[in-house]
């Protein structure tokens, strides 16, 4: 990228992608770290799951999150795969404008989203069969 973002790459477990930057950030509602962005690569289930995307302060509104999205459907359609996402209210503007869909609402109060399925029920299956995975990873 062109942005000259300094970042450390981490591969956990073979799937999840972690980028950090060398300082700490801090947000509203989120907990203090460096993590920028977090995916994992579900190659059996043909799908992206779209952890985080947290950009330096100093680096926000210069297109950086909506280029890394880009790259990250790019990706998604050159291998045929499908991203799915949490979305809390207020971000939901943004991905709907990166062409994301909503599927499901979760009842602790995000939406989840999805891009590149050809319909909304592929999206529901593939989170279904993606969601145990993720959870295994974080406990």
């Amino acid at each position: 990228m062109k942005h000259n973002i300094y970042y450390t790459y981490e591969i956990e477990h073979g799937d999840r992608h972690l980028f950090r930057w060398n300082e700490t950030m801090r947000d509203a509602g989120m907990a203090e770290d460096n993590v920028m962005l977090d995916f994992n690569v579900d190659n059996l289930h043909e799908a992206i799951y779209l952890g985080l995307i947290r950009i330096p302060h100093l680096y926000r509104a210069h297109g950086i999150g909506e280029e890394i999205v880009n790259l990250l459907k790019l990706y998604a359609k050159d291998h045929h795969y499908s991203i799915l996402l949490e979305s809390a209210p207020e971000n939901m503007q943004f991905w709907q404008k990166m062409h994301f869909s909503t599927f499901l609402y979760e009842d602790y109060g995000f939406w989840m989203m999805g891009y590149g399925a050809k319909n909304k029920q592929l999206f529901k299956v593939k989170w279904n069969q993606m969601k145990p995975l993720l959870c295994n990873d974080a406990c």
